[in-house]
């Protein structure tokens, strides 16, 4: 990777006089580019500069390391020091008046087109991909714009270079027979446990299947939270923007797989159209709607943990009062998955169990590995079929999966087996964030001590999909663990015609 720039540093006052000041500075910034380099990586390169009234030109040039945007503000920051002391000339601002990246390799046009937005021009050269872009102002450099446009790139190149990688299964339970081999889905809406809703992905879930699901869920709270010292919250679910732009990896990575809420205003002359339109035609007048409705500015929650963790934004902890151990089960959880919808193991609005944690990072791998033990068990008490594997999580670049305490491993996936297609279907992600959600959300502890979080998820719906795909709709032959627990199956309604 190459990366040019051209940058203008601006001051409180004229520099001519400090010209001698300003080279010294120069050359001992050298020793600054090189600092949290690789052994063996060169660093970023001043290639020249000059001076102008109050303004100071300067290019730079750089690798993939010490990169030359940030090479600009160690040495803005290093100007503004200095001359400040020396002669009382304050830094006043900075910007990019020309900027220019190469990386290895060639994007298709599909992601040209799609990636090139302003101020960024994308194409293709001989030497691989060019990124140019002009007038870049302070507060994107330092809101990492330029670093995100490069990982957007890097990303779609590796997405153009397919490779076929087998899951790193860690652990696994112990084979069992499956006389069983019908999809779970087409059974139950046979039987009428699950009733076709208008909505796509979306169902109504009758007394038996309710009946299955509040099952799983009381043994997981019971197995789980109650032994490992968790407290019931009720977190929202409708997350403001500005709360979702917090979290590492969704509007910055998945913004496609979300819905969005567009609040009305509390006007009733504000719908007097839409009102007479819709008694008029019988149909939803939706261009109307449109016109009516303000800019979104909420999310249905796609994760469920976003609240836990603006609860403590921009708040001071003391580690011997940590961790703090939570879990939410008090409604759905919701993801766009636009023609990705299957039966019920992919739908758009899904029961999920979600545990929250926070604490030092050896605590907040305790917790987790916990977690995935006695989420273990009660897979093996329901005599279901299972596997672990070792995950990156989307919010971690490719490869990495760091950890500490113990544990190299930031994310655990559970997976069952679906004997109907021996495919597998995960149904639990636990995770170690390291300091990441806490720096993002910027919750601080009192003696800059550092503090993680984590999260695991049970995706409920999913777990009653792994434990009729293995042992049917007829309750007589269910395990002992879950006929203890759910008594007689509610009958089900059904409608004369």
């Amino acid at each position: 990777m190459k990366i040019e720039i051209k940058g203008l540093l601006r001051f409180s006052g004229e520099l001519q006089p400090a010209a001698g000041d300003v080279e010294e500075l120069i050359a001992q910034s050298r020793g600054l580019l090189l600092k949290g380099l690789p052994k063996g990586a060169a660093g970023a390169r001043v290639k020249g500069w000059r001076i102008r009234g109050k303004e100071i030109k300067i290019e730079i040039e750089s690798g993939r390391h010490v990169r030359a945007h940030d090479a600009l503000l160690r040495i803005a920051k290093l100007m503004g020091e200095e001359l400040g002391k020396r002669r009382r000339i304050g830094l006043r601002g900075l910007e990019i008046e020309e900027g220019r990246i190469v990386i290895p390799g060639t994007l298709g046009q599909e992601d040209i087109s799609r990636l090139s937005e302003p101020p960024f021009h994308i194409r293709s050269i001989h030497e691989g991909t060019e990124i140019t872009f002009r007038e870049m102002e302070e507060s994107d450099v330092r809101g990492r714009v330029i670093d995100r446009m490069i990982s957007s790139v890097m990303d779609a190149l590796s997405r153009g270079e397919p490779k076929k990688e087998e899951p790193r299964v860690v652990r696994r339970g112990r084979e069992l027979s499956h006389p069983f081999r019908e999809d779970p889905f087409q059974a139950c809406a046979r039987l009428g446990w699950i009733v076709e809703f208008p909505g796509r992905g979306q169902w109504i879930y009758a007394e038996p299947y309710t009946a299955l699901i509040r099952a799983i869920e009381d043994l997981i709270v019971e197995n789980v939270a109650v032994p490992l010292g968790f407290r019931e919250v009720m977190l929202p679910k409708l997350i403001p923007l500005e709360v979702l732009r917090r979290m590492p990896g969704y509007l910055d990575s998945v913004p496609e797989g979300m819905y969005y809420v567009c609040p009305p205003p509390r006007n009733p002359e504000a719908f007097k159209r839409f009102k007479a339109r819709l008694r008029l035609s019988g149909r939803v007048p939706s261009a109307e709607l449109r016109k009516v409705l303000k800019d979104p500015s909420y999310v249905l929650a796609p994760a469920q943990c976003e609240p836990f963790y603006q609860a403590f934004s921009g708040k001071s902890l003391r580690l011997e009062d940590l961790p703090i151990k939570q879990y939410d089960r008090s409604g759905w959880t919701y993801r766009w998955e636009g023609g990705g919808v299957e039966g019920l193991i992919r739908t758009q609005e899904f029961r999920r169990i979600e545990f929250v944690f926070m604490g030092s990072p050896e605590d907040t791998v305790s917790i987790r590995d916990g977690v995935v033990e006695r989420a273990i068990g009660i897979l093996d008490e329901l005599e279901i079929e299972w596997r672990l594997l070792v995950a990156t999580p989307f919010y971690l670049r490719e490869g990495e999966t760091g950890g500490a305490g113990g544990s190299a491993v930031a994310t655990y996936d559970l997976e069952t087996l679906l004997p109907y297609s021996g495919e597998w279907l995960e149904v639990g992600s636990y995770n170690v964030h390291r300091n990441r959600f806490a720096k993002s959300f910027k919750i601080k502890e009192v003696k800059n001590r550092e503090i993680w979080t984590g999260c695991c998820g049970f995706g409920t719906g999913r777990w009653a999909v792994a434990f009729l795909a293995q042992h049917g709709l007829d309750e007589e032959k269910w395990p002992p663990a879950l006929r203890r627990k759910i008594g007689r199956l509610p009958s089900q309604f059904k409608p004369v015609g």
